[in-house]
């Protein structure tokens, strides 16, 4: 280990290779390019590489009057894709993607046997790159069997739509060194973004722990047949003042990434309780994922939430709703159930 090239950490970020080309990742790209960084954009899946810089340019002059984000009190100024948009250079393959970044930033599917291979070709082909994680739960701990030099593996969350949710949590692998930390945290304030280090290791880091939370119940809720998700997030949004509710979040999330999400929370859970949701896998199995399909608890692009009137109960239920049956009127007995143990 002490062998091996001296990591680019010492020096301030001058070019970033982004790997995943899906909707985190093409935003973290023209984030990057806005501030002035050179960007090389990588995904396996050549029709996504295709149509990334398309759907930044529509992306970024769609969000600033965007309803549910117009009135957001840290959004990021809305950029002119003519300016940055030259700095975006897609590219075929991963060698030429990463051989000369500083910073490579992984943002494929929440699936830690993809990352780990993927890390594994990261570590071979930039071996002096600060190497990280975009993962929404998986610690990159997870990944330092793939990394020769774990020093320089760290997890960069960064947070879609990324213009409106203008922040970054940092959390190293256990092996990451302070320098390689206050490099990540300055290249973040570089970005417009607030920062914020994860101390030790938190499953979920710290927003997404508790939005876990919320969102686990929310599905729970839904799923026992005490509500449907309009109320949930009516309820929710008269409450703490939100533009937007639970589910409606989930939709812009997009629904087959929460799933991969709550599947990688369950599988270390130690909650009896903590089993995957119908009513989430019912609009994951139709091809309902939201706002990228048109179609998840709310119909886009424009969910019925935004309508005049919903806020305050305008809103009519239609039989196949989300949510058809009964309230229960007793706790459920769950003991045979099959997805008990599952």
């Amino acid at each position: 280990m002490d062998t091996m090239a001296p990591l680019r950490a010492e020096s301030e970020i001058e070019q970033v290779a982004v790997i995943g080309a899906g909707t985190m990742g093409r935003q973290i790209a023209a984030l990057i390019a806005v501030s002035g960084v050179p960007v090389t954009l990588h995904d396996s899946d050549p029709a996504n590489l295709d149509a990334a810089l398309t759907r930044i340019d529509s992306e970024t002059r769609t969000f600033p009057t965007a309803p549910q984000y117009r009135h957001h009190p840290h959004r990021l100024p809305p950029p002119d894709p003519a300016d940055f948009l030259p700095r975006i250079h897609p590219v075929v393959t991963l060698a030429e993607a990463v051989e000369r970044a500083d910073l490579v930033i992984e943002a494929v599917r929440e699936d830690v046997t993809v990352k780990r291979e993927l890390f594994l070709d990261l570590d071979r082909l930039a071996p002096r790159a600060i190497l990280a994680t975009n993962s929404s739960s998986l610690p990159s701990s997870l990944l330092v069997p793939s990394v020769a030099n774990p020093k320089r593996l760290l997890n960069l969350h960064f947070f879609a739509p990324i213009w409106v949710r203008s922040m970054l949590e940092i959390m190293g692998c256990g092996e990451t060194t302070p320098e390689v930390i206050a490099t990540a945290e300055r290249f973040g304030r570089s970005l417009g973004l607030v920062t914020a280090v994860v101390r030790g290791e938190s499953k979920g880091f710290i927003i997404n722990r508790v939005w876990r939370a919320v969102k686990r119940e929310s599905l729970r809720v839904v799923d026992e047949g005490h509500a449907d998700p309009a109320d949930v997030d009516r309820l929710w949004m008269l409450f703490f003042g939100t533009d937007v509710g639970p589910f409606g979040v989930m939709d812009m999330v997009g629904l087959d990434v929460v799933a991969d999400i709550e599947a990688s929370y369950a599988a270390v859970s130690t909650d009896s309780e903590d089993r995957a949701s119908t009513v989430l896998h019912r609009l994951v199995d139709q091809g309902k994922l939201g706002e990228k399909t048109g179609e998840g608890f709310y119909h886009h692009p424009d969910p019925e939430y935004l309508a005049a009137g919903w806020l305050r109960g305008g809103h009519e239920r239609q039989p196949g709703d989300a949510l058809d049956r009964p309230a229960p009127t007793a706790t459920p007995d769950t003991s045979s159930d099959p997805e008990k143990n599952t």
